[in-house]
């Protein structure tokens, strides 16, 4: 955010507009000696005489300029900016109100237990998220997009790829996975992403994969399980036997896709996290994925672990962010050195547990998570030392924090 106010950035900019225009009017105003060759006749010894002092005057003010036109510009590109930064807040307030109201929506649905306009109004918060998303992309010159396929054979090229890949945690708490995207152009971005798993051909069984943004992959998979089993019924009967849906009739689009939106997006973090974590190199597809999440649930309850992984730039995110509001600036070298390696190995030791229990027939009757190691309260502690009235001080910051890179 811009140092300056717009009133003071106008204040800075008006005396160098004035000194700029009052150079230039010395030399073309009339009586001056720009003017004055305009209004002798060329080759008259009034004109000569004119030339001789415009010549020295217009060397000047080109130093003048110079000097100015750096300054001016600074200042103009700095108005510029705070225009632009109270325009995107405006319309940042709106979608988090919009937002606000849908969430609410969502939650009146759920205490008058109607299953349907609890859906659909999951859809449209959903869609509201999805259409900022996109937003934000083409701002920052990113979009649908998906990695280079590779063969699950082919070790050395799945581990480099897994390389670029790292569990973290949205606004919500939930596990997803992002993964640093490579255009055309060799330009980088980092986005959320989903695995895409399929068989090649030719009766082998090989497998091949890539990461894709969560549009691109979705859509594959939509494909790829109506084609396994039958119909988009058959796929709703599937999602609902593994308990990403709370019905299986008259399932509308919106609420179906969701639950293969959840289901890609969980299937891409037990993957990046069995393989990163637990050495895993088996590659289930996502018919083999579903079918386990019934498979394990033949009455009673299962509980799994998830390892939430950060990447080292999220990390340093959130404790500069924290280090800021108690400190007043970054934390250094030596900080991040000892706080990084600290945070991977507790989130190691403290995982996610989650509780699935089911019926007999692979029905979900009860989901719990039990949260492993919260990072930013970890830090929070950390930084304050303990000291209540400064942690209460820095995660009132945190939560602003989180708001302006649009976290809820």
């Amino acid at each position: 955010m811009p140092n300056f106010d717009k009133v003071k950035i106008e204040n800075d900019l008006r005396p160098l507009y004035k000194k700029y225009r009052d150079a230039k009017n010395k030399i073309y105003g009339k009586g001056g000696s720009g003017y004055n060759m305009k209004k002798y006749k060329t080759g008259s010894s009034q004109y000569k005489q004119a030339k001789v002092l415009f010549d020295q005057e217009i060397k000047e003010f080109r130093k003048l300029e110079a000097e100015l036109n750096p300054k001016i510009k600074e200042l103009e590109t700095k108005l510029k900016e705070l225009e632009t930064k109270k325009t995107e807040e405006k319309e940042t307030n709106t979608y988090k109100d919009r937002v606000e109201k849908l969430k609410d929506e969502v939650q009146r649905a759920k205490d008058a237990q109607d299953t349907k306009a609890a859906d659909a109004a999951k859809a449209k918060l959903k869609a509201e998220y999805d259409k900022q998303k996109a937003k934000d992309a083409k701002a920052s010159g990113t979009g649908s997009s998906s990695g280079t396929q590779f063969q699950v054979s082919d070790s050395g090229m799945v581990g480099n790829e897994l390389a670029k890949a790292n569990v973290t945690l949205d606004g919500s708490g939930r596990p997803i996975v992002q993964y640093n995207f490579t255009d055309k152009d060799g330009k980088q971005s980092v986005d959320n992403a989903y695995l895409y798993l399929t068989t090649t051909g030719g009766g082998t069984g090989e497998k091949a994969f890539f990461f894709g943004t969560s549009d691109v992959v979705r859509d594959r998979y939509q494909k790829q399980l109506i084609k396994n089993y039958g119909s988009k019924q058959a796929v709703i009967d599937k999602l609902y036997k593994a308990g990403y849906l709370s019905t299986n009739k008259d399932v509308p689009t919106s609420a179906y896709l969701s639950a293969l939106d959840a289901a890609a997006g969980e299937y891409t973090v037990a993957q990046v996290n069995a393989y990163k974590q637990e050495g895993l190199k088996e590659f289930p597809t996502m018919d083999e994925f579903l079918a386990a999440k019934k498979g394990i649930s033949k009455g009673g309850t299962k509980t799994r672990t998830n390892v939430t992984e950060f990447s080292e730039t999220d990390l340093k995110k959130i404790i500069n962010a924290i280090s800021q509001q108690e400190k007043g600036r970054d934390a250094n070298a030596k900080e991040l050195s000892k706080l990084i390696p600290v945070i991977n190995e507790k989130l190691k030791k403290n995982p996610d547990l989650i509780s699935t229990t089911t019926d007999a027939e692979g029905n979900v009757l009860a989901t719990k998570t039990k949260t492993g190691l919260n990072v930013e309260q970890f830090l929070i502690d950390e930084i304050s030392q303990q000291d209540e009235s400064k942690a209460r001080k820095i995660l009132g910051y945190y939560d602003i924090y989180k708001q302006s890179i649009g976290v809820s």
